[in-house]
């Protein structure tokens, strides 16, 4: 089969930069198994926009990475001979997506298949494995003998995973911010511990273990917010100490190991949602008191009102590790089963859980997302596939008012957490694989 070339350049259509592909603008191209589809990106106005390929739209932007099999890379993007090549075959993921690793919002699809469905004459011509179970690897297909039907295995469905233990804090707290890139590394930052000054205390965790860093310039506690990673978060909101001070604008910026002062928030407010990155941040709801259906957009400077929540809420459980364009909120107080969605613009409503809570924790976006925890203190777990929330694993020890330094709904990390009268120091880590196993049809 044939090498097909794209051609590849960048320009602002009065948006931003994009990617152009053969002249068109953000492109859906589709490819045909057998063919090798070569990115071409010596053209001048790619350099600073490496282009890669993910399973996830706008990738690495959008808690998701770079999809590698059968890809090949080389050069510098801008430089002659610089380009982005996959193969495909008759197991590669159909709905791919091209984006630049260094900007969000670049580009476009890159479909490998003539539907959403896998059809069984589009992937003829090629050996076929029985197996007697179901198997686990996206881009599988296979004969499951003991169903007697063809099989494929794809991206998507609910997170099916399990919570280990991780390192235990030095300081056992609630209501703490958090941030981070799930249980590898993530940052618990201020909360409240029942009489001491946990209000400033900030701890990093590496994957194993937790140690104290640098502290907050303003103690803060009942604050449940966080956008970023451990290069790059934010905090915001809360109440000071002692307990009754009032509430917080104040937020912070974490640059790795300090924090500066960033924009206050419009609205100051406690036990808010919290979403998105240290310069495109989202904060949602909380407590003024009374409860507040107040949404403000953060662009790295100052913080912007945006369309409010449907309902005033607090001690929601928020989508860390999503971006400022894909958010949501569930369950609130009092406890609640409501389910909301933000894209950007406007909040939707969404399928509702299936257990009622409020000062659960929270990881993911709006199309994958998880809850935990939450009051009464329950251990009970929920995955949403784009579709609906299922059960799935309990957390080891139920707790409310978690931090989370969750990136995504199969990566993520909670800490601390409160069942009166205890502060709780415990971690409990997050790990699934997001597949779901498909019958193949024919027509």
């Amino acid at each position: 089969m044939a090498t097909i070339t794209i051609t590849v350049t960048v320009s602002n259509p009065g948006s931003g930069n994009k990617y152009y592909l053969n002249g068109v603008l953000q492109a859906t191209y589709v490819a045909t198994p057998g063919n090798t589809y070569k990115f071409d990106q010596a053209d001048g106005s790619n350099s600073g926009h490496p282009l890669r390929l993910s399973i996830t739209s706008d990738g690495s932007h959008n808690s998701g990475s770079a999809y590698t099999t059968g890809v090949t890379t080389s050069g510098t993007p801008g430089s002659a001979g610089a380009y982005t090549q996959i193969e495909v075959t008759a197991t590669t993921v159909q709905a791919l997506y091209y984006y630049c690793t260094a900007h969000s919002g670049m580009g476009g699809s890159f479909n490998t298949g003539s539907s959403a469905t896998v059809q069984y004459q589009d992937r003829e011509g090629f050996t076929v494995q029985n197996f007697s179970a179901d198997q686990t690897s996206v881009g599988q297909i296979y004969y499951n003998s003991t169903s007697g039907n063809f099989q494929a295995v794809k991206n998507g469905g609910a997170p099916i995973g399990t919570w280990s233990s991780g390192g235990s804090l030095n300081t056992g707290r609630k209501d703490a911010a958090g941030f981070g890139e799930g249980y590898t590394a993530a940052i618990a930052a201020g909360g409240y511990s029942g009489g001491g000054a946990t209000g400033a205390q900030v701890e990093s965790y590496n994957g194993t273990s937790w140690s104290e860093t640098t502290e907050l310039s303003t103690q803060r506690a009942w604050s449940q917010s966080g956008a970023g990673t451990t290069a790059a978060g934010l905090v915001f909101g809360g109440q000071p100490l002692p307990p009754g001070s009032g509430q917080l604008s104040a937020t912070e910026e974490w640059g790795g190991s300090s924090w500066t002062n960033g924009g206050n928030l419009n609205t100051a407010r406690s036990m808010v949602g919290g979403a998105g990155t240290q310069t495109a941040a989202l904060c949602y709801g909380g407590l003024t008191p009374p409860a507040t259906a107040d949404t403000e957009e953060y662009n790295g400077t100052a913080w912007t009102e945006v369309t409010n929540l449907p309902t005033a809420n607090s001690t929601l459980a928020s989508s860390r590790g999503s971006a400022q364009t894909n958010a949501f909120s569930a369950g609130g107080s009092p406890g609640s089963t409501a389910v909301n969605f933000y894209d950007g613009t406007n909040w939707t409503t969404g399928p509702s859980l299936n257990t009622s809570r409020e000062s659960a924790a929270g990881a993911g976006t709006s199309s994958l997302g998880l809850v935990t925890g939450g009051s009464p203190a329950v251990a009970n777990t929920e995955a949403f596939d784009g579709t609906s929330w299922t059960e799935v694993a309990d957390l080891a020890t139920g707790r409310k008012d978690m931090g989370t330094g969750g990136k995504s709904a199969t990566n993520a990390l909670v800490f601390g957490g409160n069942a009166h009268p205890t502060y709780y120091n415990n971690t409990e880590e997050w790990a699934a694989a997001d597949f779901q196993v498909k019958t193949l049809t024919t027509s």
